[in-house]
């Protein structure tokens, strides 16, 4: 529909009903990018009394009694209290928010309350970046605040300004705003912290658990959903050494695997490789676990913290928002401390009376191999060498899910084979656990990172050695080596259902995909996480030296003083007022005069008009004003007036007695 048409059918409805239309088009655009946050029920009395009030308009009606709207107000507040136990928040501000703004619309009689109406349409607009900054939330929000100025600018106009109109001049709005908007968000100074970390009521993205469950992990790599993005300084390390370290779990049930909070002591890791430098950026999360290339051992001591058993953990309570680590790893290292008895005791126990089978079986290859090191090698030979098989859909094991996966199914994931032989090296005295995380990633040649999904979900198993420490074993590795040195498309066979196979198997879709990906890579790195550490760089390429917050606040207010001034000396010069030509002075001096004479000039005057009135009212002049008239007339509409006419002009008001 174009603008001249949709103008046409405004026009049919009352003055007020015609802005309110564009009131509300901004408040249900702004409510939009909510309605997957907040309570149903709160987006549905938004609408049901916005679209009442609009029936109200058209049909021209009475608005509802003032008892029955205040009754309905406090029942939707008592609603949001009840609903989320509070009236604070960012999920009970905004239900609230977006309520109160539809509420308003049924009191509305003036321009003032559609004002109201659109500034609450900015707060709920603005409030969406708390929930979500992709990038593609940018135009969206570009777009419906320019429709929000836009109405806020008709709504103050005496005569209905046309749509084309005010969006242009909203859009030059804009324009000018910008270099001030980028001035504020480079230099204005950032504390530490996210402005936007505001933790959500409802969960962020499914990951890896406490627990581990046969099935667990192969359910979770059906998600091609992101866990986290690693960009590394230099060369990355290669494919078998690209192990995310989660958590780590020790207690066994017999089933299930189980992260305790039993104290670990710190153990000193020794290097014995190279050290990989980089940047590891966490999607919003339940947890605050971070996931470092395995081995950790350089990270900010205030922002995370190492447990005994060196899983990595965020100071803060959840990662709720995008968050980026600097860090430090070492893939291959030794543990050179012994290990406690205590502790040697905690992670060689296993249920005596579940999986027999399975201790049977490890006890005689422990037996035959002579030495911890040979059965390892052992067990691996034997999952590489029999008839077992890496699969995306194992089928249901019973209680004992080690002997049924061992000795029937034969048939699993990461977390089966892992299990199965963690409980055999604990089943013959080796101190042996669990550790969850991620292996793998792909790389985005575009952005130069790597990208790890959930689909990359592993499991592996670390094991004690005398002089070795804990020692990293993929029995993974040896039933399907290419899952580690290719990634799970590889290793599971072309039946099965593996998540953005089809997007990698297909070059231009892939190339599509990791092109969005890097696009918003940028976007989060440089402009969602621009905080105090990009500040500072930036200030650097000033020139400017560790410079304090006070400084920057001085400084961005001179430059602020600046930047208004030049504007208003600007706006000073495009305004100012047109030079009046001589003859016009001259009769700006005859209108003075003859006002003191008791002969005001009105507004919608012309000089014939008016000097004709004073003549008629003071006689004693008439002769003298006929021929300033005269004169006048001539200077400013005769063809070629001459510099003797103005001459007269000016000799004649002068005579003229005031």
């Amino acid at each position: 529909m174009s603008t001249i048409a949709l103008e046409t059918r405004l026009q049919q409805l009352t003055p007020l009903g015609q802005r309110m239309t564009w009131v509300v088009a901004g408040l249900v655009l702004s409510v939009l990018p909510h309605a997957a946050h907040i309570a149903i029920w709160t987006l549905l009395i938004a609408a049901v009394v916005t679209a009442f009030r609009m029936t109200i308009e058209v049909k021209r009606w009475s608005l509802p009694p003032k008892w029955l709207r205040t009754s309905v107000a406090i029942a939707a507040l008592i609603g949001v209290l009840v609903n989320y136990r509070t009236l604070n928040g960012i999920d009970a501000g905004t239900s609230l928010l977006i309520v109160m703004a539809g509420m308003k619309l049924l009191e509305t009689t003036s321009v003032r309350d559609l004002t109201v109406v659109v500034f609450l349409s900015y707060f709920a607009l603005f409030a969406a970046f708390l929930y979500n900054q992709n990038m593609l939330l940018l135009p969206y929000m570009l777009l419906t605040a320019w429709l929000l100025t836009a109405t806020l600018l008709r709504l103050h106009q005496t005569e209905a300004m046309p749509i084309r109109e005010a969006a242009g001049t909203t859009a030059k709005m804009f324009l000018q705003a910008l270099p001030l908007a980028v001035l504020l968000f480079l230099f204005f100074p950032r504390l530490p912290g996210q402005f936007w970390a505001v933790p959500p009521r409802e969960k962020a993205s499914t990951g890896l658990s406490e627990e581990m469950t046969p099935g667990d992990v192969s359910e979770l790599s059906l998600s091609s959903a992101i866990a986290f993005r690693v960009k590394f300084e230099g060369a990355p390390p290669p494919p078998r050494e690209r192990y995310w370290r989660g958590p780590v779990l020790h207690h066994f049930d017999g089933r299930t695997w189980r992260r305790v909070g039993t104290p670990f002591t710190q153990q000193e890791i020794v290097s014995s490789g190279p050290t990989y430098r980089y940047r590891i950026s966490l999607e919003p999360q339940e947890r605050n676990w971070v996931f470092p290339l395995d081995m950790v051992t350089g990270w900010d001591r205030e922002r995370a913290f190492r447990t005994g058993d060196y899983q990595l953990f965020a100071r803060q309570a959840q990662i709720a928002v995008l968050t980026s680590f600097d860090l430090e790893s070492a893939p291959a290292y030794a543990t050179t401390s012994e290990l406690r008895n205590d502790l040697r005791h905690f992670d060689t126990a296993i249920p005596r009376n579940r999986n027999t089978r399975t201790i049977e079986l490890a006890q005689e290859m422990r037996e035959r191999a002579g030495s911890d090191e040979a059965f390892i090698q052992s067990v691996l030979t034997k999952f590489g060498s029999e008839e077992f098989y890496y699969t995306l859909q194992p089928p249901a094991l019973d209680m004992n899910a080690v002997d049924d996966f061992l000795f029937n199914t034969r048939r699993g994931f990461c977390e089966h084979f892992a299990s199965a032989f963690t409980v055999m090296a604990r089943s013959v005295g080796i101190p042996a656990r669990i550790v969850t995380g991620y292996q793998g990633g792909e790389f985005n040649t575009l952005g130069g990172y790597f990208i790890v999904r959930q689909s990359d979900a592993h499991a592996w198993s670390e094991v004690w050695l005398e002089g070795r420490g804990w020692q990293r074993i993929d029995p993974t590795a040896a039933i399907a080596p290419e899952r580690i040195e290719r990634g799970l498309d590889a290793a599971i066979s072309e039946q099965e259902d593996v998540p953005g196979r089809a997007f990698r198997n297909n070059a231009l879709l892939s190339k599509i995909r990791l092109a969005w990906d890097a696009a918003n890579t940028v976007w989060n790195d440089q402009v969602v996480q621009f905080g105090e550490v990009q500040q500072r760089w930036l200030l650097e390429k000033f020139n400017i030296k560790d410079p304090r917050w006070e400084y920057l606040g001085v400084a961005l207010i001179l430059t602020l003083l600046g930047f208004f001034g030049v504007l208003s000396g600007y706006l000073a010069w495009k305004f100012r007022p047109r030079p009046s030509d001589p003859a016009s002075h001259v009769y700006e001096q005859l209108c003075r005069k003859l006002a003191k004479l008791g002969v005001p000039r009105l507004p919608h005057e012309g000089p014939n008009d008016y000097v004709a009135r004073a003549a008629e009212a003071r006689p004693e002049l008439a002769a003298q004003l006929s021929e300033v008239r005269s004169v006048y007339v001539g200077l400013r509409y005769g063809p070629t007036p001459l510099p003797t006419q103005l001459s007269r002009l000016k000799f004649l008001v002068n005579q003229l007695q005031a």
